[in-house]
C-alpha cells in the first residue's frame, strides 16, 4: 500500500509511539483516582506529557496546555466556550474546517453573534486588508484561522492575523490540526491566544487526543462537567486549569503516544521533516504539471504549502479517480470535501464534486509520489 492520506491521519506511526501506548495501556490506571499515587504507576505519565507538549509549543505555562479527546472538540472549547454576547462578531479564513466553521454557526444561532469569511483567492489565502477592515468596524470578539489549509494546502499567516486581532482588542484562534508537527511553532511568538492541536495528524500520535493551549488571562467555560478526581466531595467543578476543562478518565495510551511522538519530532526536527515533505511536494507538483486536464489548487510553491495537494482531473469524478488509484495501484488518497465545505465553496470545487487529495508525509518516498504521477497520468489517458 501507498498510503498518500496523511493530512487526514498519518500513518505509519514512530515505532516509539506504538510503544508507548502499548505500554500505557497494559500498565493503565487512573492517575487522579488511585488511593495513592504509588498505586499507580504511570501517574507521573499525565503531566510529563503536559510538559513535554507545553515546551513543544512554547507555551510558558503546562497548565495552561489542556487535553481533549481531539482537535475539534479543542476547536469547539475555544469557540463555544468564549463568553459571547449578542451583536459580538467573528472573522475566519474561507479555509476553514467544519470543526470551526460550524461552532461558529451555532454560537451565530444560539448566541446572536455575527461571523464574516475573509475572501480567499490564489496566492493570497486570506485577504489581511478585510480581516483589518472588519474588526475597525468594532465587536469582534475572535479571528479564527487555519495555519493551513487541509483542502489546498496552503500556509495562512497567522502571526500577522494575530497582531492585527490584538490591535483591536480581540483573540486570536489558531487551528494547527494540519501544521502542529510539520511547521514550527511557538506561540510566544506566533501570537495566538488559543491554539488547538490534532494528536492523530502531524504529532504522530494514535487518534483519540487533541491539544488546546489557552493564553493566561483567559476563561473559557467548559462545554462538559463532571469528574476530575480532585475536589470530588464539592458540587461545583473545579475552576483552576486545566481541571475545569479536562473531565472523565483521560485517554492515557492516547496520551503516552502523543508525548512519545512529540519526543520523535523533537528529535528527528521540525525543519528536516519539513524539508522531506517539501521536497516531496515539489516533485509531486512539478510532475502534475505534464498531465493534461489536471487542475491544482494553491499556491504552485512548495514552501507556500504542506505536503497537502488537491486536484481535478478533467472527465473524472474525484471519487472514482480516488477508487482507481485504489484498485488498480493501492494508492490511498481522499476524494470530496474533506469536511470543509467552506473551502471548497471558496476555491469553486463546490457545487461539484470536491477534489481528489493526496497528503505527503515524512514516511514518504519518492517512489511514492512518481507512482502516484503514473497513475494519474494512465486515468488521464482514458
Amino acid at each position: 500500500m501507498i498510503y498518500l492520506n496523511n493530512a487526514a491521519t498519518t500513518w505509519p506511526k514512530p515505532e516509539e509511539v506504538y510503544q508507548a501506548a502499548d505500554l500505557s495501556f497494559r500498565q493503565m490506571c487512573s492517575p487522579l483516582r488511585a488511593s495513592s499515587r504509588e498505586d499507580c504507576d504511570t501517574y507521573p505519565l499525565l503531566e510529563e506529557a503536559r510538559k513535554e507538549v507545553a515546551s513543544f509549543l512554547g507555551a510558558a505555562d503546562p497548565e495552561r496546555v489542556v487535553f481533549t479527546p481531539g482537535c475539534t472538540y479543542s476547536l469547539n472549547l475555544a469557540i463555544l466556550g468564549l463568553p459571547w454576547q449578542p451583536g459580538d462578531v467573528a472573522v475566519m479564513s474561507g479555509l476553514e474546517h467544519h470543526a470551526v466553521s460550524r461552532p461558529l454557526r451555532k454560537a451565530a444561532r444560539e448566541k446572536g453573534i455575527r461571523f464574516e469569511v475573509a475572501p480567499w483567492r490564489p496566492g493570497v489565502p486570506i485577504d489581511l486588508d478585510f480581516v483589518e477592515r472588519t474588526l475597525k468596524a468594532g465587536r469582534v470578539r475572535l479571528v479564527a484561522c487555519t495555519m493551513a489549509s487541509n483542502v489546498t494546502g496552503e500556509i495562512l499567516p497567522v502571526r500577522e492575523v494575530a497582531r492585527l486581532a490584538h490591535a483591536h482588542g480581540a483573540l486570536c484562534l489558531a487551528d494547527a490540526a494540519q501544521s502542529a508537527g510539520l511547521l514550527p511553532i511557538d506561540l510566544a511568538s506566533l501570537g495566538a491566544d488559543l491554539l488547538a492541536c490534532a494528536g492523530h495528524k502531524g504529532l504522530l500520535a494514535p487518534p483519540g487526543v487533541g491539544v488546546l493551549a489557552v493564553a493566561p488571562g483567559i476563561h473559557l467555560n467548559s462545554l462538559a462537567e463532571g469528574g476530575t478526581g480532585k475536589d470530588s466531595g464539592k458540587h461545583a467543578m473545579n475552576l483552576a486549569h486545566p481541571l475545569a476543562l479536562e473531565v472523565g478518565t483521560h485517554i492515557l495510551p492516547a496520551i503516552a503516544g502523543l508525548a512519545a511522538g512529540v519526543k520523535w519530532i523533537r528529535k528527528t526536527g521540525v525543519d528536516r521533516i519539513r524539508a522531506h515533505e517539501m521536497t516531496l511536494a515539489a516533485r509531486f507538483l512539478a510532475g502534475l504539471e505534464g498531465i493534461p486536464g489536471v487542475t491544482v489548487y494553491g499556491a504552485k510553491e512548495p514552501e507556500a504549502r504542506t505536503g497537502v495537494v488537491s486536484l481535478t482531473l478533467r472527465g473524472h469524478a474525484p471519487k472514482d479517480l480516488a477508487r482507481r488509484l485504489s484498485d488498480e495501484r493501492d494508492i490511498v488518497t481522499r476524494a470530496g470535501f474533506h469536511c470543509a465545505p467552506l473551502a471548497h465553496e471558496t476555491i469553486g470545487t463546490l457545487p461539484g464534486d470536491g477534489t481528489l487529495r493526496f497528503g505527503v508525509g515524512y514516511f514518504n518516498t519518492e517512489s511514492d509520489i512518481d507512482a502516484a504521477l503514473d497513475g494519474l497520468r494512465e486515468a488521464a489517458r482514458g
